[in-house]
């Protein structure tokens, strides 16, 4: 006689901690606890609305220079003139 083996299932469990966010501007250090995205989105879009629009500029250049940063090393002077054709 052999006994039949069976597989154990394997359960997946998810858990639900809250979502945080930090801040750091300078001296002043927040972290934020929010108990849905929805909590998380509000206030992101609350935090960028206090923003400056010379301090969307220099995040949107940061970006830009994070994403391109390959390209930009193998070709350093390829954003510094404008054509408009």
């Amino acid at each position: 006689m052999s006994k039949k083996k069976t597989k154990k299932q394997s359960i997946v469990e998810q858990v639900k901690e809250p979502v945080f966010t930090y801040h750091s501007d300078g001296s002043n250090k927040v972290m934020h606890f929010f108990s849905s995205l929805e909590d998380m989105e509000a206030d992101n879009y609350q935090w960028l609305a206090t923003l400056t629009p010379e301090q969307h500029l220099k995040n949107a250049t940061a970006l830009i220079k994070r994403i391109f940063a390959d390209d930009l090393k193998k070709n350093p002077t390829i954003g510094i003139q404008l054509s408009f054709d």
